[in-house]
């Protein structure tokens, strides 16, 4: 079956390029802005719950322990911005520039923000994550001097719910500003349909 007879609903719903990334700092209502980065992706995920009956097989019934985690390469190595998304872990001086770690046993959840734009300003799409710690230790990859690439820092934040929040609204929320795309009814009759194999 050729491709071409399949129709594009809404070529502006495409999501092209990647996100910046922030997380407070530590002036209330300012952020940090943690720069370039590659492979950025956001990972959903939760566990199924089951009710199991005697003559058919387990019914799912619902979601728990429900996460998202987001994860990609720094490509920007800054130990202060480091040690503000480690949240407790380190101390860095901004006298003597040292990154000290060790010891320190509580990350601090805390709010973390991608923001994609689109081929204008406001086609932007806004995730926050409300609850969110780092879950992996530090990589710092040095490349062959003989390379023409940077070094990747690979890093992983879990966002988990926030139990004081509204339930429904206690993981992320996500604002999509391409309105142009929700203006049209995306819904089909059952005439509407054809069977592509035939």
């Amino acid at each position: 079956v050729s491709q071409s007879r399949y129709l594009i609903t809404n070529s502006n719903a495409f999501v092209m390029g990647s996100c910046k990334m922030f997380i407070p700092s530590t002036t209330a209502g300012s952020y940090y802005n943690l720069g370039a980065a590659r492979g950025v992706k956001i990972t959903e995920a939760w566990e199924t719950y089951e009710v199991e009956t005697d003559n058919t097989p387990p019914i799912i019934i619902g979601a728990k322990n429900q996460t998202i985690t987001v994860e990609g390469n720094l490509l920007e190595l800054n130990f202060l911005k480091l040690a503000r998304m480690r949240a407790g872990l380190d101390t860095f001086s901004t006298t003597t520039f040292t990154f000290d770690s060790g010891g320190n046993i509580t990350i601090t959840p805390q709010a973390f923000y991608l923001v994609h734009t689109g081929a204008s300003s406001s086609q932007t799409i806004t995730a926050t994550i409300y609850y969110a710690s780092v879950t992996e230790g530090m990589q710092i990859p040095f490349p062959s001097d003989g390379k023409t690439d940077v070094a990747e820092i690979p890093f992983k934040i879990k966002g988990v719910c926030q139990s004081t929040r509204t339930a429904g609204q206690q993981l992320y929320s996500i604002v999509d500003l391409r309105s142009n795309i929700y203006s049209t009814d995306y819904t089909y009759t059952s005439t509407s349909f054809y069977r592509d194999w035939e």
